[in-house]
């Protein structure tokens, strides 16, 4: 049978033999300057079909920091630019402690990717393409080995 092919009851059938399959849930970090761009990805990982993502936001690096000593996280999405500083030392220090980050940034300019990427970034998205499925397709990418170890445990 060919996907296009399936009917609601057919559909019915499958959701009430097996249920709705569960979102994963993570714990993501999202550090930016800017508030608007905070609810805004608060707002995109809600719409998330596969991801339960739990978002805390942090406006700078010292609260990212204070996050960080009171939570472990298992991805923090991050701006480049924060105003003042970049987020380059941060990127390769979470890097070298385990912890993927994903920069989110209006700089979508290449040579700002090889910058994040050489600091150890695991993914760059622009936010002015931004949208659920890109978000979590990403996500998902980056923590494949650590979502399919905690299915196997």
């Amino acid at each position: 049978m060919m996907l296009a092919e399936i009917t609601e009851p057919e559909l019915a059938d499958f959701t009430s033999a097996y249920g709705t399959p569960a979102k994963e849930h993570i714990e993501a970090l999202v550090v930016d300057s800017d508030a608007f761009d905070c609810v805004k990805l608060v707002h995109i990982a809600a719409r998330s079909q596969q991801l339960d993502i739990g978002v805390t936001a942090c406006r700078s690096l010292a609260d990212a920091g204070a996050a960080l000593a009171s939570q472990r996280y298992d991805v923090i999405y991050l701006e480049y630019w924060l105003g003042d500083e970049t987020t380059i030392a941060f990127i390769h220090e979470m890097t070298g402690a385990g912890t993927p980050c994903i920069v989110l940034t209006d700089l979508n300019e290449p040579d700002i990717r090889r910058i994040a990427f050489r600091a150890g970034a695991q993914a760059f998205l622009a936010k002015d393409s931004l949208g659920p499925q890109a978000l979590e397709s990403v996500t998902l990418a980056v923590l494949r080995p650590q979502l399919c170890a905690r299915a196997a445990a």
